[in-house]
């Protein structure tokens, strides 16, 4: 797969899919989604990706991984639900507000982990910590990748708009 298009409610999501690994003894694989989100607090919703990866591996039990590198994402698997998505972003906003003040972004304090380039991003760091979830692993049974019945696999934007990878391992237990 590469160039994919996947609308995600009123967007469409460009991706690129990248085959990094897949073993010669089983069905297992790593690829990484190449993408470029477009808005602070964005969500990208995965899941037919996703499934369609699961469904093309030919897994019958194993297990699907995404992991975000990125310490300023996360993902969330919750409902596809516009009302959720707009409470998420006001509250968010609310335990962790843009304009507050934070020593991450003070230059004349921080002194690790500098770039020149880098974007005043304290509050992404931050509410990446609350959220907590850079990975989830979920259970494939009989080529079934198994989530509840309103379900969706979220990579959330927590920074800026930028280029991102989400990785997406599947394991095959036999």
């Amino acid at each position: 797969m590469k160039n994919n298009k996947q609308r995600i409610g009123a967007q469409e999501l460009d991706f690129e899919l990248v085959d990094l690994y897949k073993s010669e003894s089983n069905k297992s694989a790593t690829l990484a989604l190449h993408f470029d989100t477009e808005e602070t607090n964005q969500f990208c919703d995965f899941t037919e990706a996703v499934l369609e990866i699961v469904a093309k591996s030919n897994i019958k039990h194993g297990s699907v991984t995404l992991f975000t590198p990125h310490t300023t994402t996360a993902v969330v698997i919750n409902e596809s639900e516009t009302g959720y998505i707009n409470d998420f972003k006001k509250k968010i906003e609310e335990l962790v507000p843009s304009d507050s003040y934070y020593e991450h972004d003070d230059w004349d304090l921080r002194t690790e982990n500098m770039q020149e380039d880098e974007n005043v991003n304290g509050r992404s760091h931050v509410r990446g910590t609350i959220i907590g979830s850079t990975g989830v692993t979920l259970p494939i049974i009989n080529s079934e990748l198994i989530i509840g019945r309103w379900q969706r696999l979220f990579f959330v934007e927590l920074d800026c708009a930028r280029s991102r990878r989400l990785f997406v391992q599947i394991q095959d237990l036999n």
